[in-house]
């Protein structure tokens, strides 16, 4: 169904590119997965992600309580993915789609050029990538105009999808802002953007899902619309069909799917079924009642014993053992009264997604079970086999998670250096809310409290919050003064670390990177080797240090291609910033050597910079200049 061999290969960038941003949204995600996915979306270990102070993900789950889930993953637990609060919602109802929208870019700081969709039957588990039988449908729409009408309208349906479970679904950080100063959510309005932008003149996308309209409407719909021919062979399969009623009875979604209204008088019906999650349907084969389906347990084509996960309905003509003309629908909606059903405005109704695809293909029996994971061939299950199961596609438990009242906070400069607060917009007015970061005690805020005094050394990367009054705490994210996120700058120990990460560029990607690494330096200590003996010894060093510095960064970025300026610069802001230890610019700062000075020579500066560059590679000089005191 797609050229994906693994869940993790939908994040590998195409050749050249590097990742600039991510839509995840899936009922359940784990922090190992996410983290090997984010690192071969960007190419960055957690450490490099740290320092590059950029939000790269943004993640979106089903907002219950479950026994491994009390709280959304906080910042910096997978550097660069920040996860949304969940809106208080009615408690049956379920989000449930899978789904990722990706971004890709020519250079780290530059915008989408490339989109990506994945429509999933998989959650963001190494469960679902190496245990379960998953499918995933991908399609990439380059930005230059010549992409088919149709996948751009699967880009622009599945980004609208996005962003109407951003609005009713969860609490958007940063909304209340104008976009200029949106520093979290960056990169997310950027991906949105592009995928609205894509948008054909007449969209009929392939791309379905259940906010407002169950999955069989829009299915029974497209069907009866595309099939020009009776189809007599309906292959459906599914994680889960139905909860057991008691009663021996066949699942509603089955007698559904009879009536799409597509088949012939004696279509051959083969429902795919995980013997120890059949739901209603082991009591009802059980019985010895199959009113004309037949009832077969998944064969992995990889010989894994992996269990059936993936949700899959197609209707295609079958001869002499070939299966050919056919339609699919693939998604995150088992064949399930709440997969099929049921709309997210249902009280107790699923959110969905899914994709309804021609699959024109000629399968023999060996291609549908590398497929859809059944062969014809193989010897019929036995009904005592057949276990009802626990899986479900129902909340674990009717709790929501606790949502913090302040969502994040900004390091803000003027008038006076302050955290400003972002509140959530529906926060308890009578909640006993205090705040605090690393090294401080609490600081009670009042409801709707907008600024809080910074001190003037040092600033929060995250900041802890407290509702005294229901017994809870969050950490929520801290835009710093630089406009990054939860950003780590990079801090060395000596010299020659900070002059080594300096030149790093571009930045080397994550497999040649130890992030245990402490790497090797000249001395250790950050201000100079051992056996200078007096000042003038120190003064020496300083000086040869500034002019190694000096002529390396010259000589590094007068070599640099156009296109690599704009991340050139933001490597330089992120390096002066933090790199370089504090005893040795307190040296520079003692013997009035000021680097910056001579690195705005024209000699030595960038070539070909463009006013916008020119300007901001001048404001970071000056801005560093400053930060160590050189002036």
């Amino acid at each position: 169904m797609s050229t994906a061999r693994t869940l993790l290969d939908i994040f590998v960038p195409p050749e050249g590119l590097v990742g600039h941003s991510a839509t995840l949204v899936a009922m359940t995600g784990a922090e190992d997965f996410l983290e090997a996915a984010l690192q071969r979306f960007c190419g960055l270990r957690p450490r490099q992600r740290a320092e590059f102070g950029a939000t790269l993900a943004y993640l979106m789950l089903d907002g219950h309580e479950s026994a491994t889930r009390k709280t959304v993953l906080p910042p910096g637990r997978v550097p660069a993915l920040h996860e949304f609060q969940p809106r208080n919602v009615a408690p049956g109802s379920l989000l449930h789609a899978k789904l990722a929208l990706l971004a890709f870019s020519s250079s780290r700081t530059g915008g989408p050029v490339h989109i990506r969709l994945a429509v999933l039957t998989a959650n963001l588990t190494y469960t679902s990538a190496r245990q379960q039988l998953e499918l995933v449908w991908v399609i990439d729409v380059p930005l230059d105009g010549k992409a088919k009408a149709v996948d751009r309208a699967e880009v622009s349906a599945a980004g609208a999808f996005v962003e109407d479970l951003l609005e009713h679904r969860f609490h958007r950080d940063e909304s209340s802002l104008p976009k200029r100063d949106r520093r979290l959510t960056a990169r997310l309005d950027d991906l949105l953007a592009a995928a609205a932008n894509v948008a054909p003149a007449n969209p009929r996308p392939r791309f379905i899902q259940s906010i407002q309209v169950p999955l069989y409407a829009q299915i029974c719909s497209r069907l009866r619309s595309e099939v020009d021919s009776p189809k007599n062979f309906l292959l459906c399969g599914s994680g889960f069909y139905e909860a057991p009623s008691g009663e021996a009875e066949k699942p509603e979604v089955l007698t559904k799917l009879e009536e799409l209204g597509v088949f012939t008088a004696n279509a051959r019906r083969v429902a795919v079924v995980e013997p120890g999650e059949a739901g209603a349907i082991a009591d009802w084969v059980a019985e010895g009642k199959r009113d004309g389906w037949e009832i077969a347990a998944p064969t992995d084509p990889r010989g894994l014993n992996r269990k059936l996960h993936a949700k899959f309905i197609y209707a295609g003509y079958l001869r002499d053992g070939h299966a050919s003309n056919g339609w699919l629908y693939l998604g995150s909606g088992n064949l399930s009264r709440r997969g099929l059903l049921t709309a997210g405005v249902m009280p107790e109704g699923n959110i969905e997604c899914g994709v309804i695809i021609a699959a024109n293909e000629r399968l023999d029996g060996e291609q549908l079970e590398g497929a859809l994971f059944w062969n014809p061939d193989a010897e019929p299950a036995e009904c005592e086999k057949w276990e009802p199961g626990q899986v479900g596609d129902a909340p674990e438990t009717p709790k929501l998670l606790s949502v913090p009242p302040i969502l994040s906070a900004a390091v803000e400069a003027q008038p006076d250096r302050a955290l400003r607060l972002l509140w959530r917009e529906d926060a308890d007015t009578k909640g006993r809310v205090a705040i605090r970061w690393t090294g401080d005690g609490w600081i009670p805020v009042k409801h709707n409290q907008d600024r809080v005094p910074l001190g003037a050394i040092g600033e929060p990367t995250a900041l802890n919050v407290r509702d005294s009054k229901i017994g809870i705490q969050w950490t929520v994210p801290v835009v710093g003064a630089s406009g990054r996120v939860c950003w780590q700058p990079p801090r060395y120990t000596s010299y020659a670390d900070a002059l080594a990460a300096l030149l790093d560029f571009p930045i080397r990607p994550a497999e040649a990177t130890d992030d245990d690494g402490d790497g090797d330096g000249d001395d250790g200590n950050g201000h100079a080797p051992p056996g200078l003996k007096n000042d003038e010894d120190e003064k020496s060093y300083a000086l040869h240090a500034a002019a190694e510095l000096v002529e390396r960064v010259a000589a590094l970025q007068l070599a640099l291609p156009e296109p690599m300026l704009d991340d050139w610069l933001e490597h330089l802001d992120r390096m002066f910033r933090g790199a370089f230890p504090e005893t040795l610019i307190s040296t520079w700062r003692e013997h009035r050597i000021d680097i910056f000075a001579h690195l705005r020579e024209p000699e030595l500066r960038p070539l070909k910079l463009t006013d916008r560059q020119r300007s901001r590679y001048f404001e970071l000089l000056d801005q560093s200049s400053r930060a160590w005191g050189l002036r």
